[in-house]
């Protein structure tokens, strides 16, 4: 069942975009709107008890209705600052999917995301690949961008052994002591009922990422010699917490318990390769050990994995009717190259044709992988 959304401007034209835009967005596989741009239809609404969720309005007409708003989390729409103590204030001219996270963010702030998940927690999308440099970490961070626009509070999580996210995301990144993914992993084995309000404490945000994540693990044996159960339980900690639709794992191109673990964790496995021979070669080894290795959890999870080729000329994102190797394996979506020159680390926002395409992937997965379950945001 859809959360109700109501919404109350003046504009016409407004209440029309933003109708049309959640109708066609992730937002709108969870999220029903009612708009109302005159105060006696608003008010009728209310007194009627239909059933709302959330209401964000333009301060005369929340006066008007103020009589008659349930208990429900409520905002005012302001044009600029200021405009109601009462309320939290909701940029009301601002792109339309930064104001679609905000009310996620703020529902889920009253409780009722966490209400809804408290069973379920999170979504996650795990990205792997056989080969290094393909560009994994660019799609994860994509994709993270994808999702931030979309509305979905995600999260970031690098597991790679070598984290190199300071080079995209700037010193900020780095871990110090006491934060960090070294210091989550001892709080879940020593005092596993102080993790959730230290991640909340500790947690970090980029503006480019539209996401949150935590830095690399101080201690690099920690991730050496991570287990699958820990790696586990730091996916469970992040997802228990309420606070996010879903989590990205950025993954080493290795093939272990660990990774076998997480898949068996993931909604979605996107694996990522490129049409170079050796990528590819790489990448059937890699299923062909994981078969014979794992056996049948193997082939359980492989009917998750989503192959996509990156850096392929005239990639758009778009679902492929061609197979890969052997015919046996479907193709996903191709990638475009993300830049025409050489990239810069630090620039988490790509090429628009990239991006582009990334947030069509993004689309596809969140509708092939449960994206109703996904979409609270």
């Amino acid at each position: 069942m859809k959360l109700q959304l109501a919404i109350a401007v003046k504009e016409q034209e407004y209440a029309r975009r933003l109708a049309d835009y959640i109708r066609d967005s992730p937002f709108g596989g969870k999220w029903q709107l009612t708009a109302f741009t005159h105060p006696e239809a608003f008010v009728h609404f209310l007194k009627g008890g239909y059933p709302v969720d959330f209401i964000a309005a333009q301060p005369s007409m929340l006066k008007t209705a103020e009589s008659f708003l349930p208990n429900v989390p409520t905002a005012v729409l302001v044009g600029g600052d200021g405009g109601s103590a009462e309320f939290p204030e909701l940029r009301q001219f601002q792109p339309l999917p930064e104001l679609l996270h905000r009310i996620a963010a703020l529902y889920a702030d009253s409780g009722g995301m966490s209400r809804q998940k408290a069973e379920e927690g999170a979504s996650v999308l795990a990205v792997y690949s056989a080969s290094g440099g393909v560009g994994k970490t660019t799609l994860c961070l994509q994709l993270m961008n994808a999702a931030g626009a979309a509305g979905y509070r995600a999260f970031y999580l690098n597991l790679e052994r070598w984290n190199a996210m300071e080079a995209w995301l700037g010193k900020e990144a780095g871990s110090s002591e006491g934060e960090g993914l070294s210091q989550l992993l001892y709080l879940l084995k020593a005092q596993p009922e102080k993790v959730n309000g230290w991640l909340l404490q500790h947690r970090k945000r980029h503006s480019a990422l539209k996401g949150d994540y935590l830095p690399a693990f101080s201690n690099a044996d920690d991730r050496m010699t991570l287990q699958a159960a820990d790696a586990e339980a730091i996916v469970k900690a992040v997802a228990a917490s309420g606070q996010y639709d879903l989590i990205v794992i950025d993954m080493d191109e290795a093939l272990d318990e660990l990774h076998v673990a997480l898949y068996e964790r993931s909604d979605q496995i996107v694996w990522l390769l490129t049409d170079d021979p050796s990528v590819k070669r790489k990448s059937e080894l890699a299923c062909r050990y994981g078969s014979q290795r794992w056996g049948s959890r193997f082939q359980a999870v492989e009917r998750r994995f989503q192959f996509v080729v990156n850096r392929r000329s005239g990639g758009s994102g778009e679902r492929l009717p061609q197979r890969d190797w052997s015919e046996a394996r479907p193709i996903a979506a191709a990638l475009p190259e993300c830049e025409a020159g050489s990239i810069q680390p630090q620039s988490v926002i790509a090429a628009p044709q990239y991006k582009a395409a990334v947030e069509r992937l993004f689309r596809q997965l969140m509708k092939e992988g449960g994206g109703d379950r996904l979409a609270d945001g």
